[in-house]
């Protein structure tokens, strides 16, 4: 417990610090929006392409993590799914509200998973974790789209054809296959080239947990507090949980496991938030889940990754 804390401590001082420089004023929102851009399309794929590039990869069973990861987010799904009338009953929220339970249910925080797992396991964790990324964005993505559309009241609706373009120029799904195709080929990039890639790349980190922390809405955060802690306690402790027992079903210990469980622990997307207000779901409430997991994360996810540690032997 005390490594997963004080791993993990300088990660949640950092998006405090963003916290504090968004209400001080210092940085306007225009220059949040305009790090995000930066971080997201430049700053983390080479992160990205340079862990996947000087990776070593043998025995590490990718194909089994990725589907166990897929099958543990949609046996989420499922659940939700069945059970909506009962879980709208329970928490006395609309059909376009349960849309943001769904979706924090499950839905992760890329930014975070991405700093948090190199942070605890180094390079080999980070090139663990960029892969599986790029398996199970996909998914998360029509899940979620398909949810709202079913259940949300308003709002426009994309089309399979919008969900498969965003998909396919998504820049974590590209800097991915970019460095998979790189390593396939045998092809030895200039040392110059990697430490170009390693330069840019450790500008990532920070600069997505302060923008993490720019984006916390405390005020939301006080509200509609049976849907926050329900919501909390699904995707913070349950989806962990079945990450564990899908890897397990499918023979895969070790780091691998343990990068599969963790990630599953990372609280929501801010991008969840941006979907329900397109889509016409609950957008409040899930500004109000996305800021308390965050600082609900901070004490679910210490325990998670010991015992993560414990049972990946």
């Amino acid at each position: 417990m005390s490594f997963a804390v004080a791993a993990l401590l300088p990660v949640f001082l950092t998006i405090a610090l963003g916290f504090g420089l968004k209400q001080s004023g210092l940085i306007k929102d225009d220059q949040w929006r305009a790090l995000d851009h930066i971080a997201y399309y430049v700053l983390f794929p080479a992160i990205i392409s340079r862990a996947i590039i000087v990776a070593d990869y043998s025995g590490v069973p990718f194909v089994r993590m990725a589907l166990a990861m897929i099958l543990a987010i949609v046996t989420m799904a499922a659940l939700l799914t069945i059970s909506r009338a009962v879980v709208q009953s329970a928490l006395a929220i609309t059909p376009a509200s349960f849309t943001s339970v769904f979706q924090g249910s499950m839905r992760w925080h890329t930014f975070m998973g991405l700093t948090i797992v190199p942070t605890l396991y180094g390079a080999p964790g980070l090139a663990l974790i960029a892969v599986v990324a790029a398996a199970i964005i996909p998914v998360l993505n029509v899940l979620c789209v398909w949810a709202l559309s079913t259940w949300a009241g308003s709002g426009s609706r994309p089309s399979l054809a919008s969900v498969a373009d965003e998909l396919a120029r998504n820049p974590f799904i590209l800097s991915c296959a970019a460095g998979l195709a790189i390593k396939a080929s045998g092809v030895h990039l200039p040392q110059a080239v990697i430490d170009t890639l390693d330069l840019v790349g450790r500008a990532a980190l920070g600069c997505a947990l302060m923008s993490a922390g720019a984006g916390l809405m405390l005020r939301h955060a006080l509200g509609a507090f049976r849907p926050i802690i329900a919501t909390a306690a699904l995707k913070l402790m349950l989806l962990p949980a079945l990450m564990w027992g899908w890897t397990t079903i499918f023979g895969v210990t070790g780091l691998p496991q343990t990068v599969a469980i963790v990630a599953g622990s990372v609280p929501t997307a801010s991008g969840a938030y941006i979907l329900a207000r397109k889509m016409g779901g609950d957008a409040p409430l899930m500004a109000s889940i996305l800021t308390a997991q965050v600082i609900i994360a901070a004490f679910t996810m210490p325990v998670v990754i010991t015992l993560a540690s414990l049972v990946s032997k």
